[in-house]
């Protein structure tokens, strides 16, 4: 790809905790996805060297913001914008074999509905108007319990997004509320919040859970 679309809400919105390092190793890294269409190496210490960025930062971005797999580091927001970008490219070639997009007949023109530029910007701004779609997965953050598993934010909520779990919002936190003092959680082995995305955990109910009891 020689360019991408660059989302600076969203952006700060998930990097304000970055050191200038580590917000510089993200968008290089980011830089580095989008021009390869795709995966990040595993090997870390040859990213880390394109990207001239040190190990130990390069490796901490890699895993907030990345999903490691088999085959490289995953951004599901990375994919999506290479996929749409690869399909107007595929299109604009079909219509470059074709010999350009056909030009409009005076016929067509003359058939064409004259269009209102002000009954165009009411519609706009009825449609934005509306509330738009929010998602639950903030809520979801901030009611999972600090601690140093909790990482991967802007993973976990594309992977939210994706599995659309707001349908499912009010049975996760319930699940997590109950989860919180079991035994298992309170003495620091929680999972990390996209472990339990991803095992779907809060299908396994909890009542087989330990809770700890205070021994007096």
């Amino acid at each position: 790809m020689i360019w991408y679309k660059f989302h600076l809400g969203d952006y700060i919105t998930h990097t304000t905790h970055l050191s200038d390092a580590e917000d510089l190793a993200y968008r290089r890294l980011l830089d580095l996805y989008y021009m390869s269409e795709k995966q990040i190496p595993l090997n870390t210490e040859s990213v880390s060297r394109k990207i001239r960025i040190d190990l130990d930062i390069t490796e901490s971005v890699l895993g907030e913001f990345f999903e490691r797999t088999e085959t490289g580091y995953f951004n599901h927001r990375c994919d999506a914008e290479i996929a749409k970008y690869q399909a107007q490219c595929n299109t604009n070639r079909e219509v470059g074999k074709r010999g350009g997009r056909p030009k409009k007949t005076q016929s067509d023109t003359e058939s064409e509905p004259t269009v209102n530029p002000k009954k165009i910007q009411n519609k706009i701004n009825t449609i934005t108007s509306v509330a738009p779609t929010t998602s639950r997965f903030d809520e979801f953050w901030a009611f999972w319990p600090a601690s140093k598993r909790k990482v991967a934010k802007s993973t976990c909520e594309a992977k939210w997004l994706k599995l659309k779990l707001d349908n499912v919002a009010d049975q996760i936190l319930a699940n997590v509320n109950a989860l919180k003092g079991s035994e298992q959680w309170t003495t620091g082995y929680e999972p990390a919040p996209l472990t339990y995305i991803n095992q779907r955990r809060w299908e396994d109910g909890v009542v087989e859970q330990s809770f700890s009891r205070r021994v007096i």
